[in-house]
């Protein structure tokens, strides 16, 4: 498959695919949460300014990890901070920075925290799948060379995939899959989960996932690992030690009750 798009949408130096498709993914997502916070209690206009605070937490997020993984580019050209229109965003500086915010503004609102981040999974996910496309139109980001039946020819040269002809992973493509994976998953078995914790599984699941998509990214790396799958090694931990310390409150429980004297 080949594809001669390059980053720049209509021609134009200030309009990505991947932020076209991103504002898509926002405003889909944001919608979808809206609509669905009326059963935690919330109003509508509770809801979206709730999805407004979280979309302003995690585009900073997003752009604060994106400096820090290209350090060494931004301290020589500091003042491509600020040149936003030419991209540059951690997806996981998003997600933790969405989240951060969000959750603390829905604190303030009077909501409980756990049900508010299990009730933004799911519209979180398609959101960021959707926002994924414009990276498989616009060849972000780089990857490695591929031989696979799937393998897309990036060859207009202005795209960031771009491997001089030769077909490569289609990463953006992987990540589309995987979050709708884990979303179909959730639509599946969220009745049948306890109350907190769809966010840390599907954190733990995306993280894995995304651990193993970057093995065929082309990222800086530090102590061996890039940055996406340091974080993604890190939300594995924790989710495995918080369901380790559930099942060990829940035998507590279930244990033999004192005798009345």
């Amino acid at each position: 498959m080949t594809i001669s798009y390059g980053p720049y949408a209509f021609d134009s130096p200030f309009i990505t695919w991947v932020g076209l498709f991103t504002i898509a993914g926002i405003l889909v997502g944001g919608i979808l949460f809206a609509c669905a916070m009326p059963r935690q209690g919330a109003s509508r206009r509770t809801s979206f300014r709730l999805v407004l605070i979280a979309v302003f937490g995690g585009l900073v997020g997003a752009r604060l990890f994106h400096i820090l993984d290209y350090l060494d580019f931004f301290t020589g050209a500091p003042f491509h901070i600020f040149y936003l229109w030419e991209g540059g965003y951690s997806l996981w500086g998003g997600v933790l920075g969405g989240l951060t915010v969000g959750l603390w503004k829905a604190g303030r609102q009077g909501l409980e925290r756990l049900p508010v981040a299990d009730t933004a999974m799911l519209p979180g996910l398609i959101g960021f799948a959707i926002g994924r496309v414009g990276g498989v139109i616009g060849g972000d980001p780089p990857a490695t060379g591929s031989s696979l039946p799937w393998a897309i020819v990036y060859d207009h040269p202005d795209s960031y995939a771009f491997a001089g002809g030769a077909a490569v992973h289609p990463v953006a493509l992987y990540e589309v899959l995987l979050s709708l994976t884990i979303a179909l998953c959730l639509l599946r078995r969220a009745k049948r989960l306890p109350e907190g914790a769809a966010m840390p599984l599907a954190l733990a699941a995306w993280g894995a996932g995304r651990f193993a998509i970057a093995f065929v990214r082309l990222d800086p790396v530090t102590f061996g690992l890039q940055q996406a799958q340091w974080v993604g090694l890190i939300a594995v931990v924790v989710v495995a030690l918080w369901v380790w310390c559930s099942r060990l409150r829940a035998r507590g429980g279930d244990g033999p009750r004192a005798r009345s004297p």
